[in-house]
């Protein structure tokens, strides 16, 4: 849908256009990336920080074994 306007005087602004979109593209990816919860006892977080069978706060995985005697 982009006309030539060029007999108009006006030029085309495409690299404007083109950075917009680079700077709306990195704004999302960030926005968009997982937050993971906090271990309550070591203070990690990431993808195996969940609360657990038996457990009523979130826990990672060395935390839950060491806290139901797994090691």
């Amino acid at each position: 849908m982009t006309e030539d306007l060029t007999a108009f005087g006006l030029q085309p602004q495409d690299s404007a256009d083109d950075e917009a979109d680079e700077v709306s593209e990195t704004e999302s990816e960030t926005e968009s990336a997982p937050v993971w919860p906090e271990c309550e006892d070591c203070g990690y977080g990431g993808p195996e920080v969940k609360c657990r069978l038996g457990q009523s706060v979130p826990l990672c995985t060395a935390c839950f074994a060491e806290r139901e005697g797994l090691l």
